[in-house]
């Protein structure tokens, strides 16, 4: 999809490539649990990226980070929320590792 075709309808590799996107942000898919108007939203942003010419799976899902990390939080990706708490969660002690040290016998 191209900015310089305005007539150029959305094919099925546009959608295709769409809901890839989506899914591995965490926004689509069977275990998404996001609210229904932050996926839209994420998807029009996904839709005016493909129309300004933003048409490979690497720059529409860089796209949508940038989206998250410049909107203080409020367009962050499911994905980019979970890392966030997982992060803070091993910061706190949360992933102490088991692991004891063995002494050379």
């Amino acid at each position: 999809m191209s900015s310089s075709h305005p007539e150029h309808y959305l094919d099925t590799d546009d959608l295709s490539l769409l809901v890839e996107v989506l899914a591995a942000a965490g926004f689509y898919g069977t275990t998404a649990t996001v609210d229904p108007s932050g996926r839209l939203a994420a998807a029009r942003f996904l839709l005016t990226a493909l129309e300004n010419g933003v048409s490979t799976n690497a720059m529409l899902a860089a796209a949508l980070v940038e989206r998250g990390d410049a909107s203080s939080g409020e367009h962050r990706t499911p994905q980019q929320t979970k890392a966030e708490a997982i992060d803070r969660w091993d910061d706190e002690g949360g992933a102490v590792s088991n692991v004891v040290a063995k002494s050379p016998a």
